[in-house]
């Protein structure tokens, strides 16, 4: 996962407990997490995430996966 350390950053969580297949249910996924994702990656790489499609994030390597297409 290319973004392991932003999304652990945003979750709050080690780096070891964000793996790809893991579900972002099964930890603090709600709306200041998502806060959170979308300050840091303002912050970092000056983009803007469209939080429309953090309906269809499942898991972790889901989350990457959005992340990445917002970078490019």
């Amino acid at each position: 996962m290319i973004h392991r350390d932003l999304i652990a950053k945003s979750f709050n969580e080690a780096k070891s407990k964000i793996k790809k297949n893991i579900f972002v249910s099964k930890y603090n996924w709600d709306s200041m997490t998502i806060i959170n994702l979308i300050t840091n990656i303002d912050k970092k790489f000056k983009k803007n995430i469209d939080y429309k499609k953090f309906d269809k994030i499942k898991t972790f390597g889901d989350l990457d996966e959005l992340i990445q297409k917002t970078l490019k």
